[in-house]
């Protein structure tokens, strides 16, 4: 099981607020400016769901990645998939050379 604090130990993402009595945690990915807002809440049992501000389209995907199944185990487990989501296709993309760019961040509609 991921901890909370291990999940924003991602070296493609930096933190900008962490409000853990809300489960909201505030991070940029990569160099890009917007701020992705990623919101945790208690589901049934033990599970978490999150809920993110923003998803990702880089010009190697075909359509914004939004997570299918939006919930884990635990809460650091959760946060941990959300950051994953966003960093596997940011630097996928950077990797392949291609320039990062706001527009690679997709606003929830």
């Amino acid at each position: 099981m991921c901890t909370v604090d291990s999940a924003l130990q991602d070296d493609c993402i930096s933190l900008v607020q962490r409000r853990d009595d809300e489960g909201a945690y505030l991070i940029r990915v990569g160099t890009l400016q917007t701020i992705v807002t990623i919101r945790l809440k208690k589901t049934w049992g033990s599970r978490t769901a999150f809920r993110q501000s923003h998803a990702i389209k880089t010009p190697r995907q075909p359509c914004p990645n939004w997570s299918c199944a939006p919930e884990a185990e635990s809460p650091g487990d959760a946060l941990r998939k959300a950051i994953s989501g966003l960093t596997m296709h940011y630097r996928k993309a950077v990797g392949e050379g291609y320039r990062p760019a706001e527009e690679w961040l997709v606003p929830a509609g």
